[in-house]
């Protein structure tokens, strides 16, 4: 590449009737000093591209930068949002599962709850059962000893009846024995009110 300073140094050959010298000179000096210019302005120009070569290098450094923060920051939201999705399935399981163990737990007190009052209905069914069976057998014995209270008014009062001949005796004697089998009968029947039976 030729430098200003070989165009102002060059020597021509000189011939009859050419250039004049001192205006080559001058023009050569002229050319010179604007190709320093150009050359000046070409290395300005290249350092200016070199500082816009390296903000470019740069600038998409820092737009790769952000495409990433950006990428990271949707694949974050969208983490975010199926981790809401998968908690929020989660709870609404839990809650299922949660509800199906109170209503079996309120099934199985409802049955509980059933037994003892089938148990309390047997239980008050057998005591009034037993009750009326007390109350009859009481009922049956009281007839009995107010019917057997009859019969010995009446052979008590025969066994005071004066006897004239020998039929009035033997009847008496037939009295004394009804009387003492009563008696026999009586005792039998308190007897089984003492027993329970």
């Amino acid at each position: 590449m030729i430098t200003p300073l070989e165009i102002q140094n060059h020597e021509f050959t000189s011939r009859l009737r050419g250039f004049n010298p001192e205006e080559v000179k001058h023009f050569l000096y002229a050319v010179a000093e604007e190709f320093e210019k150009l050359i000046e302005q070409n290395h300005k120009m290249a350092q200016e591209l070199a500082v816009s070569r390296e903000r470019i290098k740069d600038m998409e450094s820092r737009e790769k930068v952000l495409k990433d923060t950006l990428v990271s920051a949707q694949q974050i939201k969208a983490d975010i949002q199926e981790n809401a999705v998968k908690e929020g399935e989660l709870i609404v399981k839990e809650a299922q599962l949660r509800a199906d163990a109170l209503r079996e737990r309120a099934r199985d007190d409802v049955r509980t709850i059933q037994g003892h009052l089938a148990d309390l209905r047997r239980t008050r069914n057998d005591l009034l059962a037993e009750a009326e069976m007390m109350v009859s057998r009481f009922t049956h014995f009281v007839e009995a000893e107010r019917d057997l209270a009859n019969e010995a008014d009446e052979l008590q009062k025969l066994s005071f009846m004066p006897s004239n001949n020998r039929e009035e005796e033997e009847k008496n004697e037939d009295d004394d024995r009804r009387l003492v089998q009563l008696e026999q009968k009586a005792g039998g029947t308190r007897k089984m009110k003492g027993t329970g039976t």
